[in-house]
């Protein structure tokens, strides 16, 4: 994996903060869910999505199958998120992904990157003094092609 998430300090406040069970399965589906549409056996899995199991989240996590079902009920009766199963997988769904993981936000630490790069550049040739070749006498510009 690579990439990182955006988290909001109002994550502070957030109803199931002082849950560890249930901050900890937030925050491994958020660390872990899909950040670009992909295809897998035949159906899109969307962005913010995760194809996974009770038994996979418990082992990636830490947590006992029993915690995982409780704290997955929990994020559901929040609305934070939901959950689609059949018998060979669960696929999650965190609600308003988009709006707290936006594509806008990359595109735009991108271009201010970009633009800090080029605004430093700029400082650099303006500190550097342009010669005319008038500056020079004939001896002067001998010497530099010389050189």
């Amino acid at each position: 994996m690579e990439g990182w998430i955006k988290l909001h300090r109002k994550f502070l406040d957030w109803e199931w903060y002082n849950d560890n069970n249930a901050k900890v399965l937030y925050l491994h589906l958020l660390l872990t869910c899909n950040y670009e549409d992909k295809k897998w056996q035949g159906i899109v899995i969307q962005r913010g999505q995760k194809v996974t199991s009770i038994g996979h989240l418990a082992e990636e996590t830490g947590l006992t199958q029993q915690q995982v079902r409780t704290s997955l009920q929990k994020l559901k009766k929040s609305k934070n998120i939901t959950s689609k199963s059949t018998n060979k997988f669960t696929l999650i769904t965190i609600e308003n992904y988009d709006l707290y993981q936006s594509y806008n936000d990359f595109a735009t630490n991108k271009i201010t990157n970009e633009q800090q790069t080029n605004n430093n550049n700029i400082k650099k040739i303006k500190n550097k003094k342009i010669y005319k070749l008038s500056d020079f006498n004939q001896n002067e510009l001998e010497g530099l092609y010389e050189n």
